[in-house]
């Protein structure tokens, strides 16, 4: 039990609170319990009292990602995640269709495609990258 410095009568006690309940305190001063009764003028009620303060007022803005302008044969990245192998590098010649790498998201792999026909032009991204939805990976262009 913790011990407390109370002043009573102008006396300084070395005092243990026992046990409190809603309008009674036990306390022992000096090896001996005394009963103290609280006199309220307004019952109280026993529970948990909640404050507003508990928890932090959050303000979360989210701002609006910029639309992508994609040139046709872009491939974009379908959901966010990992690139973890590029299949074709710039100059390879690929098919609509064909997988052009894999993407990695929640512990899933998934072949990304191409979109067109045609030769890889440009590879935005590197093995590693991590991705968000709808950014351009790789062009592919005539």
């Amino acid at each position: 039990m913790k011990t407390y410095k109370m002043k009573i009568n102008g006396e300084k006690y070395d005092a243990q609170i026992k046990k409190y309940m809603s309008d009674l305190v036990i306390v022992e001063i000096n090896g001996i319990d005394y009963e103290i009764e609280l006199d309220r003028e307004k019952p109280v009620k026993s529970g948990i009292v909640l404050s507003q303060k508990t928890q932090p007022a959050l303000n979360v803005v989210k701002t609006p990602s910029k639309p992508v302008a994609a040139a046709p044969g872009s491939v974009l990245a379908p959901i966010p995640g990992l690139v973890l192998r590029l299949l074709v590098k710039e100059g390879d010649n690929v098919n609509e269709g064909d997988p052009v790498l894999i993407l990695e998201a929640m512990k899933m792999e998934s072949e990304i495609a191409s979109t067109a026909t045609g030769i890889i032009k440009k590879i935005s991204v590197k093995e590693g990258t991590s991705v968000q939805e709808g950014e351009i990976l790789i062009e592919v262009g005539a």
